[in-house]
């Protein structure tokens, strides 16, 4: 029966596949990175263009609607002339009259340069659809190869979920509600490997392949004939030495302490 370390490691790398396979189905894979980075700022160029096209467009309706209610306020005016009797009212409907004309003269220069935007919003937009449309087909082409391989991704993604959950169930339960505090606080990376480091004067010293902080030889003694976990004492992660690893003598070795993880 595999100790709880190992299982833990098992447990650690398979969450760490399954996480990767996540990701890709909810997203892109890796080779479709490029691409779609390029697809996506050149679409938003696009998306970008016509919301000024439109932004545009509503300019000038605002415009013409104003135009449109100033010239049905100056006909009243223009026909209440021959109905006042006094010169003060006459002169202020004069006033009247010279304001409509001048804010209509204001308006039709904003829906006159809203056009000319529009058009030149148009145009541009022509130009960049038509330069998207190749891109936009080799994406198409490539999407539709991701979502043929996506049903093998969601398969192997079924196949972890299975093996994680039989993993947790060989694990006691506070060893697992160790690891998962740990998987947790450190965003699903609760494990660190132990690496050996030559020193130049001879001899070796271990590390946390982590943070690179000291391992004490005897952690790793511990850790190798004992299957202990054992934290970090700088990460606080949980150590393991890796099956390739060279552990020669590593009680001969000084370096800093690691502190028990077990309960």
């Amino acid at each position: 029966m595999a100790k709880p370390l190992e299982t833990i490691v098992e447990l650690q790398n398979a969450l760490a596949r399954l996480r990767e396979a996540e990701r890709q189905l909810d997203g892109i894979p890796d080779w479709m990175t490029e691409l779609d980075a390029e697809y996506q700022e050149r679409k938003a160029e696009i998306e970008a263009q016509e919301s000024q096209a439109e932004e545009a467009a509503s300019e000038r309706r605002g415009a013409e609607g104003e135009i449109s209610e100033m010239q049905e306020k100056l006909k009243r005016y223009q026909q209440q002339i021959n109905e006042v009797s006094t010169q003060r009212e006459y002169g202020a409907l004069l006033q009247e009259i010279d304001t409509a004309k001048s804010r209509i003269s204001e308006l039709e220069e904003v829906a006159f340069g809203a056009m000319e935007r529009i058009d030149s919003a148009n145009k541009a937009l022509e130009e960049q659809r038509e330069a998207f449309r190749d891109l936009d087909e080799r994406y198409q082409v490539e999407l539709q190869k991701w979502e043929k391989e996506k049903p093998v991704i969601a398969e192997q993604a079924e196949k972890l979920r299975g093996t994680v959950e039989t993993l947790r169930e060989r694990l006691p339960r506070g060893q697992l509600a160790l690891f998962e505090r740990v998987y947790e606080r450190t965003d699903g990376q609760a494990m660190a490997a132990i690496r050996k480091v030559e020193r130049v004067r001879g001899g070796a010293m271990w590390h946390c392949a982590a943070c690179n902080y000291n391992v004490r030889p005897q952690v790793v003694v511990e850790i190798q004939d004992r299957g202990a976990l054992l934290h970090c004492d700088s990460c606080k992660r949980i150590l393991y030495v890796e099956a390739d690893a060279d552990s020669d003598d590593p009680a001969a070795e000084p370096g800093q302490a690691a502190s028990s993880a077990e309960g």
